[in-house]
């Protein structure tokens, strides 16, 4: 009888109707659909992704334990519970700042739709600048040089190529309605609440932004442009620590990549691409200005095998969408990273670093956040993740989970570029 009466108890807790600052603050704040206090703040804290179209460690994301979040809920404290784990970062406050900032101005929000009447769009488009970049143009259809800045300005905060040209993918941007972007605001807001903490002195990737940034006692020292995965091959969102360097690295050719990639070729084809063979018959490319991994490799072991390095295909630094590697990070400047980590590029000898102090390196997927001169910066979704992760998570029988981990775990276990 207690038994009955203590679930009964516990069912009407769960299902009690939700305090309403938790409620106003899902709504406002996040994509879940929770009804009751639990519901609520165990989707806002957690995120309820779905991870069966991720690649990465899901660990690289924090949790709140569920049994925590349980007896807040009976306590009668959920909304307190919930706003204590809200993040106080100027990236976390920066988004939802700007997401109040769009709920201010959606009455008045009409982007263009460019469907042939080019002043109505003109007019449209100097609106849109006024309501999100605060560009004080006059709404008429002349394009002034002040209309002209703020649309380079638009393409830099958009990651567009800056060009002054109403193009196509510009276009796409600002036809987008405010309800769109607020849903894009809000999903990443949420991947920015569960991100892992960060210390005073790490490196940041940002996939989808085609950037790394070094950070030094909290403070942006260094920033480059960067090449990333494929989306067939792509590079994976986790934490590690930075443990070692390779001065003039080889390069050994991955297994799957040999099959794929080198296994046709002759002797004579391989080796003008640098290449050859060990003695245990084992494609390899020995340190030099052709190797693929360039003059330096920054290694932070992890089971994906994915590391930071050079490249001699520097070109590919002038490309806006930079998604071309088979899934590590290659680097734009590499030695001006060497150099703020206190080494120097001397000699043509392959050798290994320890470092004395190992570098946190978090590799994320933001398509909107916070800049560091605080501006809202947005992005493609290279990798599909704003879709795949906050889509409702389809069963699988525990037996099919099981094996997939297996044959995923099989598949990462081999050496990029």
């Amino acid at each position: 009888m207690k038994k009955t009466v203590f679930i009964l108890i516990q069912t009407l807790l769960f299902a009690a109707v939700p305090d309403q600052g938790l409620k106003n603050y899902q709504e406002k704040y996040s994509v879940c659909k929770g009804k009751t206090n639990y519901q609520i703040s165990q989707c806002v804290l957690n995120g309820d992704l779905n991870y069966s179209g991720f690649r990465g460690d899901r660990s690289s994301y924090k949790r709140i334990s569920k049994n925590k979040i349980k007896k807040a809920t009976r306590n009668g404290n959920s909304y307190d519970y919930t706003m204590k784990h809200i993040p106080q970062t100027k990236r976390y406050t920066g988004l939802k700042e700007y997401i109040n900032h769009l709920y201010s101005i959606k009455k008045e929000y009409t982007p263009p739709q460019f469907k042939g009447d080019e002043a109505e769009d003109i007019i449209r488009i100097k609106k849109v600048f006024n309501l999100l970049q605060s560009a004080g143009l006059d709404e008429d259809p002349e394009r002034t040089p002040e209309f002209e800045e703020a649309l380079l300005e638009y393409q830099r905060r958009h990651g567009l190529t800056v060009d002054g040209d109403i193009g196509r993918r510009t276009q796409e941007a600002l036809k987008q309605s405010i309800y769109s972007i607020i849903t894009k605001v809000k999903k990443n807001l949420t991947l920015e609440r569960i991100s892992s903490k960060k210390g005073s002195n790490y490196v940041l990737v940002n996939i989808p932004e085609f950037k790394m940034h070094y950070y030094d006692n909290h403070a942006p020292v260094l920033n480059m442009k960067i090449v990333v995965g494929k989306t067939k091959m792509r590079t994976p969102v986790f934490n590690r620590k930075m443990h070692y360097i390779v001065k003039n690295p080889r390069w050994n050719v991955p297994p799957a990549l040999y099959a794929k990639e080198y296994a046709h070729k002759s002797k004579s084809q391989l080796k003008k691409l640098g290449l050859r063979y060990n003695s245990e018959g084992k494609l390899y490319q020995p340190a030099g200005p052709r190797n693929a991994l360039g003059v330096v490799k920054f290694l932070f072991p992890n089971k994906f095998s994915v590391y930071m390095h050079d490249t001699p295909a520097k070109s590919l630094f002038n490309r806006n969408v930079r998604a071309f590697s088979h899934g590590c990070i290659r680097l734009e400047k590499p030695l001006a990273l060497l150099n703020e980590l206190g080494y120097s590029y001397t000699g043509k000898k392959n050798t290994w670093i320890t470092l004395k102090k190992k570098i946190p390196v978090f590799v994320e997927y933001h398509t909107v956040w916070v800049d560091d001169d605080g501006i809202v910066q947005f992005r493609n979704d290279i990798y599909g993740y704003e879709k795949k992760l906050f889509s409702k998570a389809a069963y699988r029988p525990a037996s099919a989970r099981v094996s997939k981990k297996k044959a995923v775990k099989k598949q990462e276990a081999v050496e990029l570029f």
